[in-house]
């Protein structure tokens, strides 16, 4: 993963524990449908939706296995940065 995804990875493993209060390492790739019921899918998705400002719709659910395949599809999906004021002349 690229040091973004990485970045996303993590603040999505944050979410889980501390948001959804799931406990316990979440490894990049586990599946998230074996560690997460229906209910804590949907609070996620929509966690990570809000956090990152990203819409995932069904296809992408269905493609989504693993925490890094979510790490991946939010980090390409997400807006650039704004880029910084520039130096004045």
């Amino acid at each position: 993963m690229t040091a973004r995804e990485q970045a996303v990875a993590a603040e999505i493993r944050r979410i889980v524990r501390e948001e959804l209060r799931e406990p316990g390492p979440f490894s990049d790739d586990e599946e998230l449908a074996g560690r997460l019921d229906s209910l804590l899918l949907l609070a996620l998705v929509t966690a990570v939706e809000d956090r990152f400002r990203v819409i995932l719709g069904a296809d992408d659910a269905a493609r989504t296995r693993s925490l890094a395949d979510l790490a991946r599809l939010v980090a390409a999906r997400e807006a650039p940065p704004a880029p910084g004021p520039e130096a004045a002349p």
